[in-house]
């Protein structure tokens, strides 16, 4: 509906004016009265309308000043001039100042509805062109603004590109892009332009922020003088609401503060890196550098994945749970910086997999368990984040716990012994075993020695002995009883077997065979 303003020195006029004609009927509404003509011009000031109906002789200032007044701020209102005077030089005075009708009183309803036809038929014009200017202004701003986003060859600011910057009011000290990607199942793209126009209005009086689309991502070029990170988190806060009642996916992130447009296109690559490592942040928040779960520089390891196996599935062994998670840590060890989801849930997988077929060796009464375990360790490909990876894992070692039903005892030697006997074949070292247990490998060694009355090493080798013995019997090959205790060298497995039966290996079947 179209405005109206109706100014008129007498009382029955303007209301008789007001109620006579269905303004609605014809796109109008009558919004104000004004009884004089400087009040109208305050009241014009103040508030924008479309029309002015205004009689031509009022006291003080007269409808023909009062229109002159106006047209020095507004060109764009429409005015229909009423009076009771048929006097030609105020009609030639009325068309100089662009009226859009010149009315005789008593008001003939017909006339005046003729008059609103063509008045509504000129501004339904106006408004054409003046959305299609807007929208021509918008898409060269938008250009503009991807010109600098996604070129990378700008390195300076032309004289060109100062005045355009000038023209669409971003001449700013500093820039910043905060990004947002809609994801998953691909919106269509009125879906797209909705949303736009949605957060468009969150900022569309704002000469500090400028929009942009390209592809699946909308951008907010921001003054980040004027945007504090206070205004950003409520300005994201709102951007979620609109994107969660759509229904759409979604991902926001927060590029760094550069000096110049040359350097948006920084920016915009920071923020895009963001959304990419999106499974390294907390859900649902604003990504901005520095607030990823975990940490994006590391110290030069020695941490290979084989000890990572090993030292989990002895923690699973011996019932030590909470050793789990921080050595799976350790994977990140592994993965280069910077860190890609897909390789760290790569070897997460490959890790707890090779745990799952070495407990199913050593337990295969569990092997139904086992094999349920290992297929949902495959779900770790779908998880979103990295929170939901560690709680993931967490809860599938608590139910192979739970499933083991370990010895709750406390005693951390009789666990040590257990794994020894259990897992002698490994590569078993004091050194990684005290990690686990969280003791000094040293006080871990006297503890040990005091409490078998042997050292570490020597208990060791004399468990895969006796298991060598029980193999040698069952008439394996001396090299395969050798690699299947833990020896890889076989001339060492002699000397240590020799060192403790007395005989070489093949001495000993024999002479056991002979004493059957």
């Amino acid at each position: 509906m179209y405005k109206v303003l109706i100014v008129d020195d007498e009382t029955t006029v303007r209301e008789g004016l007001r109620v006579v004609i269905p303004w609605e009927a014809y796109g109008f509404q009558v919004v104000a009265l004004a009884q004089d003509g400087q009040t109208a011009l305050n009241m014009c000031k103040d508030e924008e309308y479309d029309l002015i109906i205004s009689d031509i002789r009022m006291v003080g200032m007269d409808g023909l000043q009062l229109i002159e007044n106006i047209r020095e701020f507004d060109k764009r209102i429409q005015c229909l001039i009423l009076t009771g005077y048929a006097d030609f030089n105020y009609a030639k005075k009325a068309i100089q100042h662009n009226v859009a009708g010149y009315l005789l009183k008593p008001i003939d309803e017909e006339n005046l509805i003729d008059a609103l036809v063509e008045i509504k038929q000129e501004l339904d014009k106006e408004n054409t062109v003046q959305e299609l200017t807007l929208i021509e202004n918008e898409r060269k701003k938008e250009m503009f603004i991807l010109s600098n986003v996604l070129n990378s060859t700008y390195d300076k600011m032309t004289t060109e590109r100062k005045n355009l910057a000038k023209e669409f009011e971003m001449e700013w000290d500093k820039y910043q892009v905060l990004l947002i990607r809609m994801e998953e199942k691909k919106p269509e793209i009125f879906q797209i332009l909705t949303i736009k126009e949605q957060i468009k209005n969150l900022v569309i009086h704002d000469k500090e922020a400028s929009l942009f689309l390209h592809e699946a991502y909308l951008g907010i070029i921001i003054n980040c003088n004027i945007y504090k990170m206070s205004v950003i988190e409520k300005l994201y806060k709102k951007i979620s609401d609109i994107l969660k009642k759509s229904d759409i996916n979604y991902t926001v992130a927060l590029g760094n503060c550069v000096d110049s447009l040359c350097e948006i296109k920084d920016s915009y690559k920071t923020a895009l890196t963001l959304i990419e490592k999106k499974f390294f942040f907390p859900e649902d928040q604003l990504l901005i550098k520095g607030r990823e779960l975990i940490r994006t520089e590391k110290e030069k390891s020695s941490t290979q994945m084989k000890d990572i196996i090993d030292r989990v599935y002895m923690a699973l062994e011996v019932g030590e749970l909470h050793m789990v998670e921080p050595t799976l840590s350790g994977i990140f060890d592994l993965v280069d910086v910077p860190y890609s989801e897909e390789n760290v849930k790569k070897n997460y997988v490959y890790a707890l997999t090779i745990v799952m077929n070495k407990l199913q060796k050593e337990k295969p009464e569990k092997e139904s368990f086992i094999s349920n375990t290992s297929e949902k360790i495959l779900e770790i490909y779908q998880l979103k984040n990295y929170l939901e990876l560690e709680r993931f894992v967490n809860l599938l070692m608590e139910e192979v716990y739970r499933e083991f039903k370990y010895d709750q005892a406390d005693d951390q030697l009789k666990k040590l012994l257990v794994l020894i006997n259990n897992n002698y074949h490994e590569n078993l070292k004091l050194e990684k075993l005290a990690g686990l247990f969280n003791y000094n490998s040293a006080y871990l060694g006297k503890l040990f020695k005091s409490y078998t009355g042997e050292y570490f090493n020597t208990y060791l080798d004399k468990v895969r002995i006796k298991n060598a013995k029980k193999l040698l019997l069952e008439g394996l090959k001396v090299y395969r009883v050798a690699e299947i205790v833990g020896y890889n060298n076989v001339d060492y497995f002699h000397s240590k077997f020799k060192k403790y039966v007395g005989l070489s290996p093949s001495t000993y079947r024999r002479k056991e065979k002979n004493n059957v």
